[in-house]
């Protein structure tokens, strides 16, 4: 079973993350903002990263950046799901090492295929 960490401060979308995707057969840990992100993501070794760009503290952006730093999460494949829709900040998001950029709302036949896709790369 592929492992998936989501991290939003949204906690109806972390919700919402979990419930589709367990139910598609996927192990999923959340976390509500950047720091707890880093952290589980050195502790769990996921297999995919789901990561929202607007939090506090640290947005997704610096998370992005600060996990293809570390030599242990460098590998580990990124997708934003973000409200951010114009092509400036999805530049953003790939130019700071995501695998990938889906804008919130997504179409969930959309995100799992992304998330198959990254994960069977």
């Amino acid at each position: 079973m592929s492992k998936i960490l989501a991290i939003d401060d949204d906690t109806t979308t972390l919700q919402l993350l979990d419930f589709f995707l367990t139910k598609h057969k996927y192990e999923v840990t959340v976390a509500t903002n950047g720091v707890n992100g880093i952290k589980k993501a050195q502790e769990i070794m996921p297999d995919l990263i789901l990561l929202d760009v607007m939090m506090p503290q640290m947005d997704g952006i610096e998370v992005c950046k600060k996990l293809r730093a570390d030599e242990k999460t460098a590998k580990i494949p990124i997708l934003f799901l973000s409200a951010l829709s114009q092509d400036v900040e999805v530049m953003r998001g790939l130019m700071a090492g995501s695998d990938g950029y889906i804008v919130k709302p997504f179409e969930p036949d959309n995100l799992l295929e992304s998330i198959e896709k990254l994960i069977n790369k």
